[in-house]
């Protein structure tokens, strides 16, 4: 049984396909990650806008209402240059974190600044002539409302204001007539680089309380804050990258370097000798195929070291068949001629004795033609002398030759050639020689009254000849090496009557003729023993 490297074997796909499937994937990777770090970044920079240090400074909410404003660190929260201002209930100004700053508030001014918690705001809109000159404005109050089912932003409130922002029409009360440059300047945008809001709170003493906070967006410190995120952003993209980039690597050089691998270890144990060997692997195609011939390479290099083995015990037995066959007469001659050289033999069985010689030495020069011709069979140079022939005819003239040597042997014959010309090209005298090597082996393994076949029929443009006989039929030890040479039944092996290259020879001649030559099986026969010539 062939050793086995690996599991099951699939093509998937090609090489090409599977880098093409790791790049994909690689670059899928990629863009989702570079999607989730904008999307991160982006959320992170959005909170930061959206001043998420004003709710950590006043989350400092027992300090607040203590008043104890001197233990607040606003820069901290907000950036360097932002402050916060503690204004009374009229809007005086109680402390400030910035003592450069003198501002002056009014109670309507505190209601134009928005809240931090942004439940209520003020959007102000330029109303144009048809000349594009400004001829008032709109004021729009927005505030949120809650609802069972969601929160949102609605419209409160409108007033409409002139040019000099004196009011002209308000869809609810309010109790002043005009808008001052101030309050303008807090609802349009105040002229700090600070973004202005208010938290109302009231003092563990009960007093009412507005804090005012001016948050600066344009200071290093919050710059700072930015390039830290965005540092972190691009640092955390790099390296997540490259660990797509070792994971995308990682595969491609494992799906490249296992056949690759498997294959070197393959022939490393060709290489100690070890031809009982196969590789079975899944994976790009191209690597299947290069797998699939090194396999096809391996078994025909098992089959042929198998091949060899055969025939070396082949060529053993073949020596020791010749040995054996030459030897018994060669023995009888040697002992018959020293025992009449030595006058052991009396004078009255002498011709017996030399009569015994001359047999034998007949057989063993018979013994010798056939090695002769056998070898001569195999030879690359062997070719037969073919002429076209009627071989129906040519088959009835031998056996008419045939029939009264095996008449007088006590063996009777059942012919069947059709009566009709079948043309062939053959070599009359080899093809004789099958004939010849299948009848004698019918005559010398069977008894006589035995019935020897032959018949003969036409299929398309081949002829099938039959020989055989009613006999003894053939051992079924032997069945499957019939054809082989030096095989013979036992019988024959010790009554010297069978080389065992009758049927080898006839092999040969058969397909040097193109043809094939095979012994019938039970069931296609009514014979014990027939076989088939197609030609």
């Amino acid at each position: 049984m062939k050793k086995v490297f690996s599991s099951m074997k699939r093509e998937k796909g090609t090489l090409y396909s599977l880098v093409t499937r790791y790049y994909i994937f690689f670059a899928a990777a990629v863009l989702l990650l570079s999607f989730i770090i904008v999307n991160l970044t982006g959320r992170v920079i959005t909170q930061m806008e959206l001043a998420p240090g004003v709710s950590r400074f006043i989350s400092n909410d027992s300090l607040i209402r203590a008043e104890k404003y001197d233990k607040l660190n606003i820069r901290k929260y907000l950036g360097e240059k932002s402050y916060f201002e503690v204004l009374d209930e009229n809007a005086n100004i109680i402390y400030t974190s910035d003592d450069s700053k003198n501002n002056v508030y009014t109670l309507e001014e505190l209601e134009f600044i928005p809240q931090e918690s942004g439940d209520t705001y003020y959007y102000l809109e330029n109303v144009f002539d048809d000349k594009g000159n400004i001829t008032g404005y709109l004021l729009n109050k927005y505030s949120l409302i809650k609802q069972e089912d969601g929160d949102y932003y609605g419209l409160t409130g409108t007033v409409s204001l002139d040019a000099d922002r004196n009011v002209v029409f308000a869809d609810y009360g309010i109790g002043f007539d005009r808008i001052s440059k101030k309050e303008f300047d807090i609802i349009y945008g105040n002229e700090e680089e600070t973004y202005l809001q208010k938290y109302e709170y009231t003092t563990n003493s009960g007093k009412h309380r507005t804090m005012l906070l001016h948050q600066n967006f344009n200071n290093s410190s919050l710059n700072s804050e930015y390039r830290r995120v965005y540092m972190t952003a691009i640092l955390s993209f790099l390296l997540i990258f490259a660990i797509f980039v070792i994971l995308f690597v990682f595969h491609t050089s494992l799906a490249v370097r296992k056949p690759i691998t498997m294959l070197q270890d393959a022939m490393k144990e060709l290489g100690s000798g070890n031809k009982d060997i196969a590789i079975t692997y899944s994976g790009p195609k191209e690597f299947v195929r290069i797998v699939d011939s090194f396999n096809d390479m391996t078994g025909k290099l098992y089959e042929a070291e198998q091949e060899k083995g055969k025939l070396e015990k082949e060529r053993q037995k073949m020596l020791a068949d010749i040995s054996h066959d030459l030897k018994t007469p060669i023995t009888v001659i040697q002992g018959y001629s020293r025992a009449v050289a030595d006058g052991m033999v009396p004078d009255n069985e002498k011709e017996k004795y030399l009569n015994t010689i001359s047999c034998k030495a007949d057989n063993l020069a018979e013994l010798i033609d056939t090695f002769s011709e056998y070898s001569k069979l195999e030879h690359p140079e062997f070719k037969l002398y073919k002429k076209d022939c009627d071989i129906c005819e040519y088959l009835r003239e031998y056996l008419a030759d045939k029939y009264s040597e095996l008449d007088i042997a006590g063996y009777s014959m059942e012919i069947d050639i059709p009566e009709e010309k079948i043309v062939k090209c053959i070599d009359t005298s080899q093809l004789k020689r099958v004939f010849e090597n299948i009848i004698s082996n019918s005559v010398k393994s069977n008894p006589a009254g035995t019935l020897i076949y032959a018949g003969m029929k036409r299929d398309g443009d081949k002829v099938i000849i039959r020989l055989g006989d009613d006999g003894n039929g053939i051992p079924g030890a032997i069945k499957d090496d019939i054809f082989k040479p030096f095989v013979v039944g036992d019988e024959a092996r010790t009554s010297g009557r069978g080389t065992g290259l009758g049927l080898s020879i006839a092999k040969l001649i058969v397909e040097a003729h193109g043809g094939t030559i095979r012994l019938l099986e039970k069931d296609e026969t009514t014979y014990s023993t027939v076989f088939e010539i197609v030609l």
